[in-house]
């Protein structure tokens, strides 16, 4: 049975509800609300408001068009709205505890997802861990990342993830959770996003500690004034004259997602075979993010603060499944690719892609060539770059791998691990067929890793074999069926 719970948080009451001794409180704004005139306004500061505010529903996701990753991971129904600067909450403990707190930035290649979605329901992960579980939703795609002179600024989207971690800082306190003690969690474009946090002097002290889950630091970042005119493009799509582009603050929502899906259909493929960059990405710029994450990482800017790293063994399975540009390339191509990027050293880079491949198959050598540029080769150095630069550093790499073998260990596999609300993820076509038993004990083990982590810096007190930091030896933990740590080869 739910009972009702409230709380009294520096901005204003909230109504929640408590369901086998998990508080839980949906669409808490952290800001205004990014509808009508506000579209492209910067978050500003917490909103205020008077009585008692219902939180006892999930909040929207940000307007989008279809995930190309619902292949792999599900699709997973969520009202779409506009105002969508809200959190969602889980607190397995009384107001006036003080437990360490998880807060999840979700992935989507800056274009989908959003931390109401069913998939990120955290009441499982707090009852198991006992710390506090937050959600941020954040603005996406045309309206977040879509910088438009005079109009829209750059990176609204990590403009909004940060104004929710300042609220969670003066706020979480109310929901018994530790202010001192904040762990942020990111997968994939949110796991980047925490990277953009540690470039960023500024958001030193927003959090603690740092969980970057397939962070895609290999991703080359564009200046703002070089960022591709979207904006231009969605107007022509619709009819529209293109130069109109103040037209954008009015544009019906239903128009601009018609528009992208226009874009999409009628966008020549990438002279690049396997090209998965997203069209939405942080840009570099003055206000939030003044270089490329990784630059600011070698000059030591994450060294306050302590990490983990992880990748998935075939980050590219996702994005291979169906995909032509893999499936149907051949040997020739293949090897014109390896050429592009080794010159000389080609024919030895080929040899050794097809060494630790089984089978090597051009698609597949491609997707491991393509995983390790966006993926594996940038968290390696992260790793190795935290460490000596004064952090406790961790990595992972998750080899988990899907019972259909055309998915493999894919970008996105571990996430079902981190929640562990396993009966809403059985909709994943990545982990259908595998036994409940091994996937509740895989769970259980990752999120003891985490909490120990959030707990103490050190994810060593769990289930888990022995991990010890990433160091000179540069050591991994292999998450698996058996699990063990070893040093990268």
């Amino acid at each position: 049975m739910a009972a009702e719970i409230t709380v009294d948080t520096p901005f204003g009451g909230l109504r929640g509800l408590t369901v086998d001794g998990i508080s839980s409180f949906g669409r808490v704004p952290y800001a205004e609300q990014p509808t009508g005139p506000r579209r492209f306004a910067l978050p500003g500061e917490p909103m205020h408001w008077a009585g008692l505010r219902d939180a006892t529903l999930p909040g929207a996701v940000p307007p989008q068009l279809p995930s190309r990753l619902d292949g792999v991971m599900g699709s997973y129904a969520a009202a779409q709205d506009e105002a969508c600067l809200h959190l969602d909450i889980w607190s397995p403990v009384s107001p006036d505890a003080s437990v360490p707190v998880l807060v999840f930035i979700h992935g989507g290649a800056f274009m989908t997802g959003g931390g109401s979605l069913p998939c990120y329901d955290g009441a499982t992960l707090a009852r198991n861990t006992g710390l506090v579980v937050v959600t941020i939703t954040y603005r996406l795609g045309a309206f977040g990342f879509m910088p438009l002179p005079g109009i829209a600024p750059a990176n609204l989207g990590l403009h909004d993830q940060i104004a929710a971690l300042r609220w969670i800082g003066q706020a979480i306190h109310a929901f018994g959770g530790d202010p001192a003690a904040i762990t942020v969690i990111g997968q994939s474009a949110g796991a980047f996003s925490i990277a953009a946090m540690l470039a960023n002097p500024s958001c030193k002290g927003l959090f603690r500690r740092a969980v970057l889950m397939s962070a895609p630091l290999g991703l080359k970042l564009r200046h703002a004034k070089d960022a591709p005119p979207v904006g231009r493009a969605i107007l022509a799509a619709t009819g529209r004259d293109p130069g109109a582009v103040e037209a954008l603050r009015t544009l019906p929502v239903e128009d601009v997602l018609a528009g992208l899906r226009q874009l999409q259909r009628s966008m020549p493929p990438s002279p690049v075979p396997g090209d998965v960059t997203p069209p939405f990405m942080p840009v570099i710029d003055e206000a939030v993010l003044p270089c490329d994450p990784m630059q600011a990482i070698r000059a030591g800017a994450g060294g306050w603060c302590d990490t983990i790293i992880g990748v998935t063994r075939e980050e590219f399975g996702a994005f291979a499944l169906g995909n032509p540009a893999f499936r149907d390339l051949r040997d020739g191509a293949l090897e014109r690719e390896f050429a592009r990027i080794f010159g000389d050293g080609a024919p030895a880079a080929l040899a050794q892609a097809r060494a630790r491949r089984a089978p090597a198959s051009p698609g597949a050598l491609l997707a491991d060539l393509r995983a390790d540029e966006s993926f594996v080769e940038a968290s390696v150095e992260f790793a190795c770059l935290q460490g000596a630069f004064g952090a406790n550093s961790y990595m992972y790499q998750f080899d988990w791998q899907s019972p259909r073998a055309d998915i493999g260990a894919c970008h996105c596999i571990d996430l079902p691990f981190l929640f562990g609300n396993l009966e809403t993820w059985r909709a994943a076509p990545m982990i259908q067929g595998a036994p409940d038993r091994e996937l509740q004990d895989l769970s259980r083990r990752m999120q003891g890793a985490m909490a120990a982590f959030a707990r103490c810096g050190d994810p060593n007190d769990s289930d888990l074999p022995v991990w010890p930091p990433f160091g000179t030896r540069s050591v991994q933990l292999h998450v698996d069926r058996q699990s063990r740590s070893y040093a990268i080869a």
